[in-house]
């Protein structure tokens, strides 16, 4: 497919089943990892390594999980430990993925463990223990690779207001860009966890506040995961919620999973949203890099055999448009490096199982069997050319914005 760079996540479960004492991984697992690495760089790929993609090990769930200090302390040791076995094959380390997803899901909507819903203080907290196991496992990896390239993925997604003359809907839109969007990336860009208000006015939230040790600066390049943007409304209730909901108003095509295709909020958040974030503690722009961009479509993961889903013709389009604005952004001076489809493969999305499917290649599970999409042809036609050619163009030329 003319790819030249590949993104894995470990299974921190898998490698580290059981406490053990002193500190150790599993080595098969270690093996297998370095096998996989090692195999990738040997086609003259560059690697994404990413050490928590929402999986916990089950002992440190039954602690508390991310809220018990046992966890932010394993993880700055699997940090290291992983940096010491297997640094040499990895030449860009991402510590999490999506931390205000995991927390959103988990403590916020209910969906994913531990399960709660609209814990808002619970959820709080754990942003400042993912904070506390970012800058461990950042300095751990920095000790063992000084000159190792470290950040985190952060999905960003643009909220716009409902009824744009809506003082309430816009306090909803603030909420969300802030805390979701802007607050992990603040915490690591000052040093310190600061939420906004009327949020850190609450007592409760001034304790979790404050200076996150060995943060400040933490990010040596931004990673960026963008899929979709949200149309958000203010909701009467009590106790009040500046947070209100998502609203049920869907102007733009969607995918197979409901989300819109919105190609122009990639490009805003090139040029303009991440501009708080563009340069580092010496005055140097961060390199840029798209972790994450896709689409999912639904298909039962029962079915095997036949050519469904093999003619992704809307994917192909929302691959173009993205890239098309993606170009565009970086001809108007985002510091873009490199970009990373999700994903190669179908894989099993969480609480959505295996039913959403974003590969560019399509996995059959009953047999393990792979077929390439249409969309993984037009993909490797790009990357092996480095260019779009004008018959893929014009399936986006109708896009107002263009």
């Amino acid at each position: 497919m003319n790819l030249n760079a590949f993104r894995i996540g470990l299974n921190w479960p898998a490698l580290r089943p059981a406490p053990t004492n002193p500190f150790a991984l599993d080595g098969g697992q270690l093996d297998y990892y370095r096998q996989v690495l090692e195999t990738v760089k040997s086609r003259g790929m560059s690697t994404f390594v990413t050490l928590f993609h929402f999986c916990l090990p089950h002992w440190l769930a039954e602690l508390g999980g991310w809220n018990n200090p046992r966890t932010i302390e394993e993880f700055g040791l699997y940090g290291e430990t992983v940096a010491r076995e297997l640094g040499d094959l990895v030449d860009f380390w991402l510590t999490l993925n999506e931390p205000l997803v995991y927390i959103y899901q988990g403590f916020i909507n209910g969906i994913w463990p531990p399960g709660y819903r609209k814990n808002y203080l619970r959820g709080f907290q754990g942003i400042r223990a993912l904070l506390n196991g970012h800058a461990r496992a950042y300095a751990a990896i920095k000790g063992q690779i000084p000159h190792a390239q470290i950040s985190f993925t952060v999905h960003w997604r643009p909220f716009v207001a409902r009824d744009r003359f809506s003082p309430l809907d816009h306090l909803t839109r603030y909420a969300r860009d802030q805390v979701f969007n802007h607050v992990f990336l603040m915490a690591i860009e000052s040093g310190e966890l600061n939420f906004p208000f009327p949020i850190s006015a609450e007592k409760q939230i001034k304790l979790i506040s404050g200076t996150v040790p060995g943060l400040k600066g933490a990010m040596d390049f931004l990673a960026l995961n963008y899929f979709t943007r949200e149309i958000c409304e203010f909701v009467y209730s009590w106790p009040l919620d500046i947070f209100g909901a998502q609203s049920q108003l869907v102007p733009l095509e969607t995918t197979g999973l409901g989300w819109e295709i919105y190609p122009e909020g990639l490009y805003y958040l090139l040029t303009e949203d991440v501009a708080p974030y563009r340069y580092d503690r010496e005055g140097e722009l961060r390199p840029i890099f798209i972790a994450e961009n896709g689409m999912g479509m639904r298909f039962p993961a029962h079915i095997s055999s036949g050519d469904w889903s093999l003619d992704d013709e809307q994917r192909v389009r929302y691959l173009i448009s993205h890239l098309v604005a993606l170009h565009q952004a970086i001809g108007d001076g985002a510091n873009v490096k490199g970009y990373l489809h999700w994903s190669l493969i179908d894989n099993f999305e969480w609480s959505d199982g295996l039913e959403s499917r974003f590969g560019l290649v399509r996995v059959a599970y009953p047999d393990q069997g792979r077929a390439l999409r249409k969309s993984a042809g037009v993909y490797a036609e790009i990357a092996g050319a480095n260019r779009i050619d004008s018959e893929y163009l014009q399936l986006v030329r109708t896009m107002s914005w263009l």
